[in-house]
């Protein structure tokens, strides 16, 4: 059993979007969290990684700044982080011309996490988004990063698995083999 995530603001639009855009600058321009903090002018990067964790609550009057290092959207950052810090307040209402729409944080998650507008989805991503929206229970089909690996062993040792499945006699095996360790 994992470690319940005690912080506060852990499950906030903002502090995912902040996590993903860390990883992202690392992933695709190198920067390194530490590179990111002192370009803030942060005496320590540790108070990045306590706003992406939902430790410590993201400034305000840092958002657009961050927004633009790290390469997240600035409005839909900014947005988020006005959210988490009053998130009784309709920011909505302030949002532009289109007031009367309620705010989708959702599209601008996704959005952060693809490093680019939802328009730009493959093929086969918008399939997959279509079977997860469907799915009444997705956490019971699909995987999280750390199942992988083993799925991906798996899928060579049986490669019609996708479609056939693994032979009952192979599945008992493999249970009764890990069952044993």
């Amino acid at each position: 059993m994992g470690m319940e995530n005690d912080y506060p603001l852990a499950d906030t639009t903002a502090a995912r979007m902040l996590a993903e855009g860390l990883a992202r600058a690392k992933d695709e321009r190198g920067l390194s969290i530490r590179q990111i903090g002192k370009q803030m002018n942060y005496k320590t990067s540790v108070v990045l990684s306590h706003m992406a964790s939902g430790r410590v609550p993201i400034p305000i009057d840092r958002a657009e700044e961050m927004a633009t290092i790290i390469g997240l959207d600035k409005r839909a950052f900014l947005l988020a982080v006005l959210h988490q810090r009053h998130p009784d307040v309709s920011w909505q209402m302030l949002a532009g011309p289109s007031s009367s729409k309620k705010i989708d944080y959702l599209q601008y998650e996704l959005e952060s996490a693809l490093g680019r507008p939802l328009s730009e989805l493959t093929a086969e991503q918008r399939a997959v988004m279509r079977e997860v929206a469907a799915e009444h229970s997705p956490a019971r089909r699909w995987l999280s990063v750390h199942e992988l690996h083993a799925v991906e062993v798996m899928r060579r040792l049986f490669p019609k698995m996708g479609t056939e499945g693994v032979p009952g006699s192979d599945l008992g095996a493999i249970e009764a083999l890990l069952a044993d360790n």
